[in-house]
């Protein structure tokens, strides 16, 4: 298979993917369902990591109480952003557009401001207990 074939295999997949996990947190409360999966980090140490309640604030958001959601993981307010541009990025954009996108996207500057900001957020949350 070509690389552009496995390119195309991988980006349906992964699109499948995605699609069933948001299928499942729709119908499936978190909160209220043993299947969900347990943050291992959590398990280990105690704290919260810095994707704690993303499951949640998923299904909060697909059920449509934002606010509700926001609360869950204040973090994902700036990384689901920042995640969603990194796909336009990736899947829609082509040439010098681009590249130009990957260079502030992917650049030292935006990647060290991001593991700041999630490693910062790990920190306050357990200190705070948030």
């Amino acid at each position: 298979m070509s690389k552009r074939g496995l390119k195309t295999v991988a980006l349906i997949l992964g699109t499948l993917g995605v699609i069933t996990v948001l299928v499942l947190l729709y119908i499936f409360n978190p909160t209220e369902t043993s299947v969900a999966p347990k943050c291992v980090f959590k398990a280990i140490t105690g704290w919260s990591c810095s994707g704690c309640g993303m499951q949640r604030f998923i299904h909060a958001f697909l059920h449509g109480r934002f606010l509700e959601a926001i609360q869950y993981n204040y973090i994902l307010v700036v990384f689901i952003p920042y995640m969603i541009l990194f796909g336009v990025e990736n899947l829609l954009l082509t040439g010098e557009r681009k590249q130009r996108w990957k260079r502030i996207l992917e650049g030292k500057e935006m990647v060290m401001t991001m593991l700041v900001l999630v490693t910062g957020w790990t920190v306050i949350r357990n200190i705070l207990e948030i």
